[in-house]
């Protein structure tokens, strides 16, 4: 027996929340249409290229600053002096347009939107469906935590950006990888433990550790900024100092980032001994 089902009443979407959705797309080894090869078109292309993207430039005339890139890209980026064509979306997996006509740049993203090609429109954003956020990085031994700000506006974009990754220089927080490496690294930091006689890449190098030595009472201000799980040692009567040089290198092993903080005079000591254990280190010296 089959039972008839009333469809219910067609509902609207619910609106959206959100003005675009941040996401970090895959660019490596696909190809990228840039859409005129102006000043603004150079800056991106060189952002595609660092992402691995394979670049494609249609244009009747080319920046200086175009042609500079393209010479020094190689195969990576072919450019072609002529305008657009609609067959030139036939293979790229997102558009950059960026010609200086908004009837040109109207055209190339409603082209894309039928074909369900993402398009950047560094005109009019509103135009495209995709946007490119100010972007910044902080270097952890660990791997670059990359930063995106998006909030519409591009100037305001970068100052927050640049914001965020000074902030995270100097008062560095959440810094720590997750995801264990097949080996950890290991910093040797010139100091006291003081928190507050540390270089800021002392401590930086601390937030993104998950193992922390100290000689003697580690600094209870320095240990309330940190995760609860990081390994504290502090060495002393208890814990020797080749003690140490073990654990260390057995933490390095297993894929920890460690920082052995050691007051300066002892610090070509404490390389020694971290050598004898095959333990790879940087040295940062402290403030003296």
């Amino acid at each position: 027996m089959t039972t008839a089902v009333s469809s219910a009443t067609p509902q609207a979407p619910p609106a959206a929340t959100l003005d675009g959705l941040p996401l970090t797309v895959g660019l490596a080894g696909r190809e990228v249409l840039l859409v005129g090869a102006g000043p603004v078109s150079a800056r991106r292309a060189a952002t595609f290229l660092e992402a691995g993207a394979v670049v494609r430039v249609v244009a009747p005339r080319v920046d200086p600053a175009m042609a500079d890139l393209a010479a020094r890209a190689g195969d990576h980026l072919v450019v072609v002096t002529r305008s657009f064509t609609p067959t030139d979306l036939d293979s790229p997996w997102m558009v950059h347009v960026a010609t200086g006509d908004p009837r040109v740049d109207a055209e190339v993203a409603a082209l894309c939107e039928e074909r369900r090609i993402w398009c950047v429109t560094a005109g009019d954003s509103a135009l495209g469906s995709v946007r490119v956020p100010a972007r910044t990085a902080v270097a952890t031994p660990a791997g670059m935590v990359r930063i995106a700000v998006d909030s519409g506006d591009p100037r305001r974009s970068v100052r927050v950006g640049r914001h965020v990754a000074r902030s995270l220089a100097t008062a560095p927080a959440g810094l720590r990888a997750r995801r264990r490496r097949a080996t950890g690294w290991v910093a040797l930091v010139g100091g006291s433990g003081d928190g507050d006689l540390l270089t800021v890449r002392a401590r930086r190098l601390v937030h993104t550790a998950d193992v922390l030595v100290v000689d003697g009472a580690a600094d209870a201000a320095l240990l309330a900024e940190l995760d609860d799980d990081v390994e504290v040692l502090e060495a002393g009567p208890d814990l020797p100092a080749a003690r140490v040089a073990e654990l260390v290198a057995t933490r390095y092993a297993a894929g920890h980032g460690v920082v052995r903080i050691a007051a300066a005079a002892t610090l070509a000591e404490r390389a020694r001994e971290l050598e004898a254990g095959g333990v790879e280190f940087e040295v940062v010296p402290g403030v003296v």
